[in-house]
């Protein structure tokens, strides 16, 4: 027992005990591999804190703070980046991507996409390119972009007599020649498709245009071992160079293949949430491998199941009221209504044997008959089999939103009531035309709405849908901000959303849309260390040039992975 005068005496040397070891405490902490300081660090963080310097050991941020505080972790070896007033982000993450679709896309098929060509003349010219080195019958694949000028049927069977044409407006839609539609046997005594699907026929009623079906189109296909250096380019020149640290991609197989492969080799550019589509007919899809959402590591990880429902607006996209005109190009019909591809009851088969698997699950739905399809399914599995933090998301929500005031405000009280992410892609508001705009009680892309009703839309290129160049996601942030479209319109003013708020599309909402917020997304200590650095401050810069911002440097795990000459 300590007796009074030795209690008093260890009391009175408390205070220098603490000091000597705070002193110790300060001196064993070991320097930092990496600093970065001398600008404006937007954490994202739950508080909105702006700092001014970060510290890194490993792959994992240490601290974070102003320069004083951080300039105390520099030792001998530690690299220090000077940011020099620019800007230090979380590493982008996009949470909707087609990796080998893309590829397919700028290594195999013909790039038509106006712009950067000018008109349909150039298109033309640009298939007659490729027709030159190929011989009678081979078929030119071209690869275009929503809602931009094709060439009429009679030009294309003028300049192609001989050669099957197949230009895709996106991975939905298709325009083919005549030669096309006799290889394909699409004539006019072809019966119209049932489910999503739909035909756009000539007077004469041959098939013109494939709308979300089957037709036995070619799928072109990278020989052996060209697939991994294919997709490795994609990642890096499309997304590492842009700031994004980390790709939820939805290819088949072949590319997860490819993607391992380049993980055992060192080259993998990018980190990667990989997902994948249920097959037709199949409502277990990968649930008896045993593998569902959260499998793997930091560098490679299972997303979850992806579900296609329906199509795109103003064609195929499952509607209660029909869909307005756009143009003649787009070869309109009345009393469309869209379709779904799965019956209800399918729906809700495939939804729960994902969930109950442990899947998060993603269901392409971009019509309000559609949501509320998956609605119905999502809350039927949470009944079935309940999982407090799903995440159930519906892609492509709010792409265009029905003003329908009842069945609206049930909508998002039902999304809100089961935890369900809006996904939406806001790059492809871009392509939106002053016809689209006339579409009567219709909001596109209403992203404030969305944000003040208190959800968090994680952001994505969705690479199959708009031009490649969309794949930075400062180009996404700057649609959301400025509203414009590349016809020289502004897209709903009142629905623009503030900078911050665009960021977090593709940082802190885009971990927590994907169940990775707890690694990345934000700077914060404990978390990856990875970064995108910019060549000024999107805070501070006039919001009309955010886009014209490019990434100087991508920092992944903490190791510098791309710097802009």
């Amino acid at each position: 027992m300590i007796d009074g005068q030795r209690f008093r005496m260890l009391i009175a040397a408390l205070p220098i005990l603490c000091l000597a070891w705070d002193s110790g405490a300060q001196s064993s902490i070991p320097p930092a591999d990496l600093v970065i300081r001398g600008g404006t660090v937007i954490t994202v963080d739950p508080q909105d804190q702006i700092a001014s310097a970060v510290a890194v050991v490993g792959d994992t941020i240490v601290a974070v703070g102003n320069e004083q505080e951080i300039s105390a972790r520099i030792g001998p070896s530690t690299l220090v980046i000077d940011l020099k007033g620019r800007a230090l982000l979380p590493g982008f993450i996009d949470t909707h991507s087609h990796i080998e679709g893309l590829a397919r896309s700028e290594y195999l098929r013909i790039p038509v996409q106006v712009p950067p060509l000018e008109n349909t003349v150039a298109i033309i010219a640009k298939l007659q390119e490729r027709q030159a080195t190929l011989l009678p019958g081979a078929w030119l694949i071209g690869q275009g972009t929503y809602l931009q000028p094709m060439p009429s049927r009679e030009d294309l069977d003028e300049a192609f007599p001989d050669n099957p044409v197949d230009i895709r407006w996106s991975g939905h839609d298709h325009i083919i020649n005549h030669t096309a539609a006799i290889t394909l046997g699409l004539t006019k005594d072809t019966p119209d498709p049932g489910g999503r699907g739909r035909f756009e026929r000539l007077p004469d009623g041959e098939v013109y245009i494939c709308r979300d079906v089957d037709v036995g189109l070619p799928t072109q296909e990278f020989a052996s071992g060209q697939t991994k250096e294919a997709v490795r380019g994609v990642l890096e020149d499309f997304y590492l160079r842009n700031g994004v640290t980390t790709v939820h991609d939805m290819s088949p197989s072949p590319a997860l293949r490819a993607y391992q492969e380049l993980r055992a080799e060192g080259r993998l550019p990018t980190r990667l949430v990989v997902s994948f589509s249920a097959a037709p007919g199949d409502p277990k899809f990968i649930v008896p491998s045993g593998l569902h959402t959260g499998f793997g590591d930091d560098w490679i990880r299972i997303g979850g199941v992806k579900i296609m429902l329906d199509g795109v607006w103003g064609t195929t996209a499952y509607t209660y009221e029909p869909h307005e005109k756009y143009s003649a190009a787009e070869g309109w019909a009345p009393n469309n209504y869209g379709g779904a591809a799965l019956s209800q009851a399918e729906l809700d088969a495939r939804i729960l044997a994902a969930h109950e698997a442990g899947s998060q699950v993603y269901v392409h739905a971009l019509g309000d008959r559609a949501q509320d399809m998956v609605l119905d399914a999502f809350e039927r599995a949470q009944q079935a089999h309940f999982r407090p933090d799903a995440r159930l998301r519906i892609e492509h929500f709010g792409h265009a939103f029905v003003q329908d005031p009842e069945r609206t405000a049930d909508r998002l009280a039902r999304m809100k009531r089961l935890g369900v992410v809006p996904a939406c892609h806001v790059a492809m508001m871009w392509r939106v035309t002053d016809t689209v705009l006339m579409e009567k009680d219709v909001k596109f892309f209403p992203m404030k709405t969305i944000i003040d009703a208190g959800f968090h839309p994680p952001g994505g290129a969705d690479t199959l849908g708009t031009q490649n160049f969309a794949t930075n996601p400062l180009f996404t942030i700057g649609r959301a901000v400025n509203r414009d479209s590349k016809h020289g319109i502004t897209v709903h003013p009142e629905e623009a959303i503030s900078v911050v708020d665009a960021i977090r599309m593709f940082t802190s909402w885009a971990a927590e849309g994907t169940l990775i917020e707890k690694s990345r997304g934000t700077i914060e200590v404990g978390k990856l260390a990875d970064f995108v650095i910019l060549s000024g401050d999107p805070l501070r810069v006039d919001p009309k040039t955010i886009e014209s911002l490019e990434a100087d440097m991508t920092i992944l795990g903490g190791s510098v992975a791309y710097t802009r000459r």
